[in-house]
């Protein structure tokens, strides 16, 4: 029953995209892109490939679904010094919900559980900017453009190796006026063995930003609906490799791949290297480097910390770090 329930959703989500004219005829029509430009330094190492792998509390952003794979209760915080003085943060903290025969803390998922609730902040802050009137003349004043967005969601395994979940979430915008709204994420994730191999694969599909629209005086702007269907391979116990297909409202499908080595280095201490490809900013969109991503991570017992570099071209660079718990 599980794989009919997910082929359901990977055919709806075409067809959702269609619906929602989605495609590149569409660019510069979307509200709030700071919702597209990621959350956390493993994902941006990884090339942003991680819908159908983000096992931790920033399944939150990329799929809620995803929740269901954690063990721990997770706390993660990242900040991301971006190009032009721009920088955001993103907050998230991760628990399962312990069912009635539940064992308490430090425990392995139990089918007794009722999956696992997530909340998530991510904060933009696009720097402080002189202020002109219509004539593009300076008045002497400046303003900051600001974004936020608070999430909850929700994530479980619904049958063996079928994961769903969903996610709600308030966005607010301010340039010199303010604009609030309401949005929905829904996920789904197939978990299995690959047959006569000890290779786990995972393929997922979700839709992020769904419903909702900025409005500043009389001018509404939906937020930036974007449907993705992912891969993860774990071919050795060690590495894990990602493939994720974006369809963003407001521009033409796109690849991103991903690849994580992540191993014991000794008691306690474990590291990792990643490397990606993100297809959503192309050369010729900004000119110089860009889609290529690199980060790495160090594992102390229940901290980790990780670190992720993308370039943006003419645009600059975006640094990433985060640190999070495990407990």
């Amino acid at each position: 029953m599980r794989a009919p329930l997910l082929a359901a959703l990977l055919a709806l989500a075409p067809a959702a995209a269609d619906g929602a004219g989605f495609g590149g005829k569409n660019a510069g029509t979307s509200g709030a892109p700071f919702l597209t430009l990621g959350a956390d330094a493993r994902a941006a190492g990884m090339g942003s490939a991680v819908d159908a792998a983000a096992d931790d509390a920033t399944a939150v952003y990329w799929n809620p679904a995803d929740l269901a794979g954690l063990h721990y209760r997770d706390a993660t915080f990242t900040h991301a010094a971006s190009y032009q003085s721009t920088f955001s943060d993103f907050l998230a903290y991760a628990q399962p919900i312990e069912g009635p025969r539940g064992t308490g803390r430090e425990r392995e998922l139990r089918p007794d559980q009722l999956g696992t609730v997530g909340v998530a902040v991510l904060y933009q802050n696009s720097g402080t900017l002189p202020e002109v009137d219509n004539s593009g003349t300076p008045t002497g004043q400046s303003f900051t453009p600001q974004d936020v967005a608070a999430s909850v969601a929700w994530g479980a395994e619904l049958l063996p190796g079928f994961d769903a979940g969903v996610a709600v979430k308030y966005v607010a915008s301010k340039v010199e006026n303010s604009a609030a709204t309401g949005a929905a994420d829904l996920g789904a994730r197939w978990r299995a063995r690959l047959p006569s191999t000890a290779m786990d694969y995972a393929l997922s599909a979700s839709v992020r930003n769904l419903g909702g629209q900025l409005k500043f005086h009389t001018a509404s702007d939906p937020l930036p609906l974007t449907v993705t269907v992912g891969q993860a391979l774990r071919p050795l116990p060690a590495l894990t490799l990602t493939l994720d297909l974006v369809q963003p409202r407001d521009r033409s499908l796109y690849a991103s791949l991903g690849a994580e080595w992540r191993a014991p280095m000794i008691q306690g201490v474990a590291g990792a290297l990643r490397l990606g490809y993100d297809g959503r900013l192309k050369s010729s969109d900004a000119g110089g480097t860009t889609g290529l991503t690199l980060g790495a991570g160090l594992e102390l017992r229940r901290l980790a910390f990780d670190y992720a570099w993308s370039p943006a071209g003419d645009l600059g660079d975006v640094n990433r770090l985060s640190l999070s718990y495990r407990f």
